[in-house]
């Protein structure tokens, strides 16, 4: 069984990282071969379907058919991909926004799932004469699809098996389940962690509102996340004046905002000279 290829890192592009993926696996004489005949733009019609990839070659007076197969991932696979792309806010809302974060391919690759083929993963053929893998026209396909991924990586969820659509549909229907657990009634403690400390009357401190008794390092905060996602628009639900689901909206924004402040109140962060 073939190494999963390692995910790329954040300053990889999409295209640096699935021709990385290929060479893992493929003789660089003949990428370089497809890299040359690529530059000549001979491939004028390819098509990327679930698990497939296919296009027209020509060459001279005759035109070899290439294709690749890409084994999709299941059903359950990516149920698990999107569920743990919906638990991260930021992930979610760029995705939503049409971006895919680069720190996608590393989610796939921690759920044994990697988003880039490895060699068992992918079997490439070609019409010509050339029966070794990759003949240059298949290379020159990996390179050609280069610049496709490059330009719209979200072809990699359709030769994976799902298309942009169907993710991002499934992507808000668990950001949605996310968001139902119910908020507390009325009256309802939410938990230990929501009560505040003891305030002491405004009327006694009248005197002394404006002065401070303790150093700022010393001042007690209450830094936690709430029990139940932004119970203050479940409480209101939602406004008669707008039919936009706000609370589905604002969600990934609340989540990113209270994940960068606990991250800013708990973790130390780098002294400056």
């Amino acid at each position: 069984m073939s190494t999963p290829p390692a995910a790329p890192s954040a300053t990889a592009s999409w295209a640096e990282a699935w021709l990385a993926a290929l060479s893992a696996f493929s003789h660089p004489g003949r990428m370089r071969r497809g890299e040359h005949f690529a530059r000549r733009k001979r491939i004028r019609h390819f098509e990327v379907k679930p698990g497939l990839i296919s296009a027209r070659v020509p060459e001279d007076d005759l035109t070899y058919e290439v294709r690749l197969q890409i084994k999709p991932l299941d059903d359950a696979t990516w149920q698990k991909i999107v569920r743990h792309l919906a638990s991260q806010a930021l992930y979610s809302a760029r995705l939503l926004a049409g971006e895919m974060p680069a720190e996608v391919a590393a989610v796939f690759a921690s759920l044994d799932a990697p988003l880039f083929p490895a060699a068992d993963a992918l079997e490439a053929s070609c019409t010509c004469p050339d029966w070794e893998v990759p003949c240059k026209h298949i290379a020159a396909l990996y390179y050609l699809l280069a610049e496709k991924f490059e330009e719209n990586p979200f072809l990699l969820f359709l030769a994976r098996g799902r298309s942009k659509e169907q993710v991002l549909d499934q992507l808000r229907q668990e950001r949605q389940l996310l968001q139902q657990r119910p908020a507390p009634a009325a009256g309802e403690e939410e938990g230990p962690e929501e009560k505040a400390p003891a305030t002491p009357p405004l009327a006694t401190q009248l005197d002394r509102f404006y002065t401070f008794d303790l150093a700022g390092d010393e001042m007690p905060f209450h830094i936690a996340p709430p029990a139940t996602p932004m119970p203050h628009l479940r409480r209101l639900g939602r406004p008669s004046f707008t039919e936009i689901d706000l609370e589905a909206l604002l969600a990934p924004i609340y989540q990113t905002l209270t994940e960068k402040a606990l991250h800013w109140a708990f973790h130390d962060t780098p002294e400056t000279a």
